[in-house]
């Protein structure tokens, strides 16, 4: 896979469905919680943006937000999606109980967010941008260190429509792609892969509609709901580059 930019639609259409197809078949069952993630925890709000704004000059119909959640549940959420030892996270993220595993690396970063989580979830319902917008990337963000995929995945389920996580093997396929390594600098990467895709859009007549149905995970699977609005722009970006 090149950059988002240069590749044709039924590539980038290729991808996204080969990655919902290994998502389906795999132990963890990734589609059934996302799907399930984007149902319980989200909202979709009325684009708020103005005129000049490429979201709202491309058909834009609104942006996917965090819910007023408990923290509790955002890492119900987070331990679900993102690591096979659930129950050994939240253990440790609530109870200080320690383990060794997928996953150990997101326990010190989902505690300093659960000890800040009224103020963080505040900043994050203020915001309702998406990554297709022209503004800057969430202001939050901007004040906090990215490190690794499991920050990355923490700040995507907090952004939903703004911020794309990534793992071993996608950040070498984002690198490859000629886009900036997302450990050293998320927030360009990030910049990057979304002015990609919004010149990926211009060239196709796609328009933000046509980008969030580039994944249609109900395709592959029946029994996953289809999405009256599309899908999150960041699912969209993450599997041109992930398979499971």
């Amino acid at each position: 896979m090149g950059s988002i930019a240069d590749s044709s639609l039924d590539k980038i259409r290729e991808a996204i469905r080969n990655s919902n197809k290994q998502a389906a078949q795999g132990r963890p069952q990734y589609l059934i919680w996302e799907d399930r993630a984007l149902h319980s925890d989200y909202e979709f709000i009325a684009c708020p943006c103005g005129g000049l704004c490429w979201c709202k000059r491309n058909g834009c119909g609104g942006h996917y937000r965090l819910k007023e959640v408990t923290f509790e549940r955002f890492l119900e959420t987070y331990a679900t999606l993102w690591t096979p030892n659930r129950r050994a996270l939240r253990q440790a993220v609530l109870g200080g109980i320690r383990f060794k595993g997928r996953g150990q690396n997101a326990v010190e970063p989902l505690q300093w967010l659960s000890e800040r989580w009224p103020s963080i979830l505040g900043d994050v319902r203020r915001y309702d941008k998406c990554g297709l917008c022209d503004s800057s990337a969430p202001p939050l963000v901007t004040r906090v260190g990215i490190f690794n995929l499991w920050d990355a995945k923490i700040w995507s389920q907090l952004y939903y429509d703004s911020l794309i996580p990534f793992d071993y093997e996608s950040k070498r396929k984002i690198k490859n792609a000629g886009y900036p390594d997302p450990t050293i600098d998320f927030l360009a990467t990030n910049r990057e892969l979304f002015g990609d895709l919004r010149k990926f859009s211009d060239s196709h007549g796609l328009g933000v509609r046509g980008l969030r149905d580039l994944d249609s995970p109900w395709t592959v699977e029946p029994q996953y709901r289809k999405s009256s609005v599309g899908q999150p722009l960041s699912r969209v970006v993450d599997k041109i580059f992930y398979i499971p």
